[in-house]
Order: structure tokens, then sequence, then C-alpha cells
């Protein structure tokens, strides 16, 4: 598989609307399924304090949004199994994920549902992702901000929400597990347009997305995920241990924000914020969420948790990995299939395959190509 090839074709084929067409006997499709987020009625209401606050818009893209359905069905029937792949914190654009999940879709046979978090992809505005409107603000952090580090204007959307507000983090990460709660409960009703009854859901997940699983795993997992298999890459570790400075995810007064509030605020906080104590308290997944800050909070929770998910759970983390370091998934997923590789080509936790155009460009399809029949393979046993 040429991984460079690939995602060049499939990146055109997608903004242009080539690919986007239902799936029958000509191809491979790209199909767009609606969704209405339930939860978007919780929000707070943060007084419009930053050129950020979109919760309270009349049209709010986070609540009424489409999801792509990479789907290898030929004969345009129902599925009765599928994968749902899960993105990074900061995530703008598709692009990245398109060869994973269409080779999933090849190697597997099964539709690939590509997920936005909430205040993701495109359940933000446009103008989180153009350059040009975002720059005068990169230059307003860093005026407020002398000793900021990473600012660029791929972050500055979300530093600026997660700085002004810490506890969006935790509300929007309940909200998106919310939605996967109930897009699950949809496809295994049998309402959904392309999946049968009680279809199997597996799920892919990176990075963040992985945090967002085991939240849910801890907080519903014999609920709605109790056959589940999990391919994890990239992700894993609990939020103390996670590093998310980066021009690609956080800028450093956005992430050293988040890491003390969530260490050292939150209890304190939430007494004067009475959603936010409800979520935090009176949930499962705020449990979850608690117990996943932190080594110290996982360990209570751990054995029980991992002893009904560890055959059907398997990870791939990277040597070089700055972000999720190899040693603290490692540790938080101890008991679980979790294999850590390295590459002879320069690679990050954002950019895992680089696209090259030098020698190199057979190590990196080769390294793409293991990596998804690693994850086929669990999810056709």
């Amino acid at each position: 598989m040429n991984y460079s090839y690939l995602y060049q074709t499939l990146k055109a084929q997608y903004s242009s609307g080539a690919a986007t067409h239902s799936p029958d006997e000509r191809a491979l499709g790209i199909s767009f399924e609606e969704f209405h987020s339930h939860t978007y009625g919780y929000s707070v209401d943060y007084g419009f304090n930053s050129n950020f606050d979109i919760e309270q818009w009349e049209h709010n893209p986070n609540n009424d949004f489409s999801y792509p359905v990479i789907n290898p069905n030929k004969k345009n029937a129902k599925a009765d199994s599928c994968i749902v792949m899960l993105h990074g914190l900061n995530e703008r654009s598709w692009d990245k994920y398109l060869p994973w999940a269409y080779t999933l879709a090849v190697y597997t046979g099964k539709p690939v549902i590509l997920f936005p978090i909430a205040y993701h992809m495109n359940r933000a505005p446009k103008e989180w992702r153009d350059p040009r409107v975002m720059n005068p603000f990169v230059k307003e952090r860093k005026s407020n901000d002398p000793l900021i580090s990473q600012a660029s204007v791929v972050n500055v959307a979300l530093s600026s929400r997660l700085t002004s507000r810490p506890e969006r983090f935790l509300l929007s990460g309940y909200q998106a597990a919310n939605d996967l709660m109930e897009l699950t409960a949809v496809i295994q009703s049998g309402n959904h347009p392309l999946f049968q009854s009680n279809t199997n859901i597996d799920l892919f997940t990176y990075s963040i997305g992985t945090f967002l699983t085991q939240i849910l795993m801890l907080a519903h997992g014999d609920e709605y995920f109790s056959n589940t298999r999990i391919f994890n890459f990239c992700g894993g570790s609990t939020f103390a241990d996670m590093h998310g400075t980066s021009k690609y995810i956080l800028d450093s007064a956005a992430f050293n924000k988040l890491q003390y509030f969530y260490n050292n605020q939150i209890s304190n906080e939430v007494k004067n914020n009475s959603y936010l104590y409800d979520v935090l308290n009176h949930t499962a997944l705020g449990e979850a969420f608690k117990s996943m800050l932190s080594m110290n909070g996982l360990r209570k929770v751990k054995d029980k948790y991992l002893s009904s998910i560890k055959d059907r759970f398997t990870s791939v983390v990277l040597k070089k990995d700055t972000v999720m370091r190899p040693e603290n998934v490692k540790e938080s997923l101890a008991g679980t299939d979790v294999e850590e590789w390295d590459f002879n080509f320069n690679y990050s936790h954002v950019t895992p395959f680089p696209l090259l155009t030098n020698k190199l460009v057979t190590q990196v399809n080769e390294a793409f190509d293991k990596l998804m029949v690693k994850a086929a393979l669990l999810f056709t046993i």
C-alpha cells in the first residue's frame, strides 16, 4: 500500500466530493450521515468572554453535524459489523485518517465510521482552521504572555478556549462520550441506514480518542461495549502523564492551565458550578474521568476495569512519541497487549507516517501496512 499516494488521492477525492457518493457496485464509497447531539442543552453559558465562545450560538456546528463512513460493501446491503475511528486532540481535518480508515475498510471488509469529538473537525467553525483568520489571535496571545511557547494558528482556537475555561475539556469529553453511546444505541437498534440490528461495533482509537475510550469503558463498558474490540494507537496514558504542548495540539499556556486545573483546582471549582459538580460526581462518566486523571486514581479501579477487556484491547505505541510516552502507556495498560514500535524514519506523535519522497518511502509504506494488518487481524478474529 503506497501511503503517500493513498493520502493524496483520498484527500483530493474527499475535498472535491468525487468519492462522496453512496456506496454501490461501482466502488468503495464515502457517505455522510447526519447526527444531532442531545447533550448540548447542558452546555454552560460562558457569557461570550472569548472570541471562541460558541456554545450559545443559535446554529452551533458542534450540535448538528455529519460524519463520514467509508463503506466497502459493494452490494449496498446493511452491514452487521463496523469500526468507529476516534481521532486526536485539536484535529480539524480528516485528511490524516482517510488512509487509515480506507485501509481498514479494505482489509476487514467492514464500514469504518469517522466520528468527530465535540468541537473538533466539522463540529467547529471553519474559521478555526483558517490561518489568516487565526493569525491575529496568535499575535495577541504572544503579546499578552511573552513566555508562551508553541502558540500557532493551528492551536490558537482550542488553546484560547481551554485557557479561559479549562472545564471545557471535561464537558466536551462528556458530550462526546454521550454522543458515542447514542451512536452505538442507534446502530445496534437497527435504526441506522447502514447497519443491521445488533451490529458489532469495534473501535480504532488514537491519542486523546483512546483517553475518551478508556473513560467510556470504565463507565459504560458492560452496557454499551461488552463485545467491542479496541485497537489503540499512540494513546493510553492518564491525563497527568500526557505532554500536549505542541504547535499542533496546545500552546504552553493552555496545557499548563489544564494540568494545574485538573490536578489542583477541580475539587474547589466544582463547588461554584452545579452542573460541573453533577457531571463530575453524579455520573458514571464523571467518576471514570476522575479515575483517569492520574495513576493514583486509576490504580483503584484498574484491575477490575482491565480484566474485562484485556483480551480485546490491543495497543501499539511509538518509541519516539513525546506526547503519549510509551512508558506511561505501558503502566496504565499493564496486563493488556501493548507493543512498542520504532521506525527508521523521522516521525512524531502527530505525524506517525510522514509524506516522504525519498528512499524512505518504502519504509513508511511498510510501517503503515504493518499497523493496519495488526489492527485488521484484531477486528476479524
